[in-house]
């Protein structure tokens, strides 16, 4: 028998994938008994893996006599390969236990690689001891192999020493290593290392480059440009980056400059390059070149099940560009192509439906991601949770939540979100002292909702003890969370330490300008809360609708007329903002408060929308302190008619009319409030000290 020309011909039968006739040589081999030699089993396994039928290759493993070293890397190597790297170990630790064989480089390179695959940093190390003991460091492919391992596990410390270890460097080694500091965002020692690499190549050029591309840098572009002089080829890989840039920094002209080479270089037909004209198009504001681009793709393509990544980038140029209807019409488009959504499509999705404050959308689109199998993903389920939250719907948004098998910051910051704006802070603190005990990353967003609950419930001894748990994670200085803390040093009338926070913080965004205007004007320091208003315009800070709201009402709480009046009127004049009913109520409020009731009424027939409960109920009470009684009849219509069923608006004419001396409408008032019944006593909250 040739054993030469048998392994040939299994051999070939696994590159071409010719199944029936590598099984019919399989069957041959058995009838003659030629399985009892290793070489051949050992090809025959191999042949099963190229078919990716694991079940037939484990069986013919199990059934060997005698195993080589060869034979455990087949498999342990098919496991990796074939999604499953979990077994590829505990098939490996069965091989140590059992002391058949000792592993040589390319098996400890195969079972580096299902550590990579996993993340096992332990088993990764234990792997890298026996590498030391057994004196395999001279082996380079080897070395990058422990090397990506390490990456992977996302230890660049580690993979670091390995890279400093290595005798002979070669272009991988360096490769891996200055795509590692690119990964993880550190391009200045990344860049240090490609300009010591002896001769950098494509990959290194392109590593680097992805690595500014990630930062939203502008050397990303140069670095472009000096491939281009060198006469290295810009690939599908390097356009794309460039294309990246040009959007995060709505370069249009440089980014349609990229599209032209792309036309010449033949590179349109590329997915990737295709995705990442519609992103940069889309990143400009250019949604009708990105739309265009699309539909030529759709027209000169029979099926879109290869093309997932163009139909997500078109959807996230209509999400980015607010044409929320666009958008569910193209997540319709691609259920009805028939092609399967991935995270990204179906996170989308979700996220449309959260923009529109859309439930009903959203459970279909629940229904959708439990068809597909994504409900338990970390990113769609994280983002589903996010959805319910946001609804007030708690329950089941806390299902979900318990469900994931892994909860990213994302699902922890917005059941918390959720359970503070639902009113449930006892539980929201019991969530984040979960995440503190878990260890779980805490980012601004969770501080700025446990800071919130600790407001609303005058909780300043809490909110003490997370602002030093800001200062002890590096926060301090966040913008979010200072913010967050102004407001309840704020609310507690610890106006003084809300004031050194602020200026304690050197740079400001009108968020945080706007917090420190609310507190002074709720602490009674109007004249402060208009001289930081003031302050803020001056740096060239455009105030928003929050920050108008804070610094009216502070002018009412001072009776600053005339300072209100040219506030409220530059909102549309100088920055084209309409003021709303809560900005008219400020100003409604200090004219009522000064007995301007004819100004007050003018106002009111000026404002483009009905007035509510809240300005006419407060202009009713003025009407009380400055006894008159012209307008009492008035404003009680309007009370009436917005609200006939509301026992308060009753308890408060009868008060009315009652300090007016009117008694007999007064009567008559309480009789209807007889009839609706007795209205129910309010409750506060306060904290007192033990």
């Amino acid at each position: 028998m040739d054993v030469t020309r048998i392994v040939t011909a299994i051999r070939h039968c696994g590159r071409i994938r010719a199944f029936k006739t590598g099984k019919s040589l399989h069957s041959h081999l058995i009838r003659h008994g030629s399985l009892n030699d290793v070489f051949i089993a050992n090809n025959l396994i191999a042949m099963y893996v190229d078919f990716s039928i694991l079940n037939d290759a484990q069986r013919l493993f199990d059934e060997l006599l005698h195993r080589t070293v060869v034979t455990w890397t087949t498999m342990v190597s098919a496991y990796t390969k074939l999604g499953s790297p979990h077994v590829a170990l505990r098939l490996y630790t069965h091989m140590l236990e059992a002391q058949s064989e000792r592993p040589n480089g390319f098996l400890y390179s195969a079972v580096l690689r299902a550590c990579g695959t996993v993340g096992d940093l332990e088993m990764g190390r234990a792997i890298h001891s026996d590498i030391s003991r057994d004196e395999w460091e001279y082996d380079t492919v080897l070395m990058n192999a422990l090397l990506d391992m390490y990456l992977k596990c996302g230890s660049l410390s580690d993979a670091r020493k390995v890279f400093d270890e290595i005798v002979v460097k070669n272009s991988t080694s360096w490769n891996t290593i200055i795509s590692g500091y690119s990964k993880e965002g550190d391009i200045v020692e990344a860049k240090n290392l490609w300009q010591q690499m002896p001769e950098p190549d494509v990959v290194s050029w392109n590593s680097l480059l992805a690595g500014f591309a990630n930062k939203q840098s502008h050397f990303a572009l140069g670095l472009v440009s000096m491939m281009h002089q060198k006469g290295l080829k810009l690939d599908v890989f390097a356009v794309p980056c460039a294309l990246k840039t040009c959007g995060c920094l709505r370069l249009l002209g440089m980014g349609k400059q990229v599209h032209c080479y792309v036309v010449k270089s033949g590179f349109e037909c590329s997915c990737f390059t295709l995705s990442a004209l519609i992103d940069m198009y889309s990143n400009c504001s250019e949604l009708d070149a990105a739309v265009k681009l699309f539909d030529k793709y759709l027209s000169c393509k029979s099926s879109s099940h290869d093309s997932l990544s163009i139909w997500n980038s078109m959807l996230s140029g209509y999400v980015v560009n607010e044409q929320h209807d666009a958008a569910i019409s193209l997540v319709s488009q691609i259920h009805s192509s028939g092609t399967h959504m991935d995270s990204y499509t179906l996170s989308s999705s979700l996220k449309i439906c959260i923009d529109l404050h859309n439930l009903k959308l959203g459970l279909q689109v629940h229904a959708l991601v439990v068809v597909c199998g994504y409900e338990l993903d970390y990113v769609v389920g994280s983002i589903l949770v996010d959805f319910y939250a946001r609804h007030g719907n708690i329950r089941d948004a806390l299902g979900l939540f318990w469900r994931l098998p892994k909860k990213d910051v994302v699902a922890w910051s917005s059941l918390i979100a959720g359970c503070v704006n639902g009113g449930s802070n006892s539980f929201a603190f019991w969530l984040f002292k979960e995440m503190i005990r878990l260890d779980i990353e805490v980012d601004q967003f969770v501080i700025s909702s446990i800071l919130k609950a600790c407001s609303s419930l005058a909780e300043h001894k809490s909110g003490q003890q997370i602002h030093a748990f800001c200062v002890k994670i590096g926060y301090e200085l966040d913008q979010v969370a200072v913010t967050s803390l102004i407001d309840l040093y704020s609310k507690c009338g610890e106006i003084e330490s809300g004031l050194a926070l602020f200026e304690y913080v050197s740079e400001k965004d009108t968020v945080c300008w706007t917090g420190i205007i609310v507190g002074c004007g709720q602490n009674g320091r109007a004249k402060e809360a208009i001289g930081f208003f003031r302050k803020m315009i001056k740096l060239g800070l455009k105030p928003n609708e929050f920050t108008f709201s804070g610094v009216l009402s502070a002018c009412r709480h001072a009776g600053l007329i005339e300072e209100a009046r040219v506030i409220l009127k530059s909102m549309k004049s100088e920055y084209g903002l309409e003021p709303q009913l809560e900005h008219y109520h400020c100003m409604v409020d200090l004219l009522g408060l000064a007995g301007l009731f004819k100004e007050a009424m003018e106002l009111i027939a000026e404002m483009p929308f009905e007035p509510d409960q809240t300005i006419w109920g407060s202009l009713l009470g003025f009407c009380g302190t400055h006894t008159n009684t012209e307008l009492v009849d008035f404003i009680a219509e309007r009370l009436i008619a917005i609200s006939p069923e509301d026992p308060s608006v009753y308890v408060r004419l009868s008060n009315i009319y009652a300090s007016l001396g009117l008694w007999d409408d007064s009567n008559m008032v309480r009789q209807a409030i007889k009839e609706m019944g007795i209205k129910e006593a309010g409750r506060s909250w306060i904290e007192i000290r033990n």
